[in-house]
């Protein structure tokens, strides 16, 4: 928890959203070659509306970005896994 923002990491990834609107401003780790592309096309969409990156990326990284964003959705839910 970051003021207004939350920060989820998983394995070496990490993805930031406002708390308030469920926009992700920030995704940050890796070193693997998908992950600017992963950054792209996630960065200012909200959690529910961005692509999985496990549909997008082929590395670890995209595996590990993609628990992230399940483990972001679920606190945006309440707690509730969707």
């Amino acid at each position: 928890d970051y003021g207004k923002w939350t920060m989820v990491k998983a394995g070496n990834m990490k993805l930031t959203f406002d708390k308030a609107s469920g926009i992700i401003v920030n995704t940050s780790g890796g070193g693997c070659p998908d992950i600017p592309y992963l950054h792209i096309e996630m960065l200012g969409k909200p959690l529910s509306e961005a692509p999985r990156p496990k549909d997008l990326g082929y590395t670890l990284c995209a595996v590990m970005l993609d628990r992230a964003l399940g483990e972001c959705l679920s606190l945006w839910n309440g707690g509730i896994n969707r």
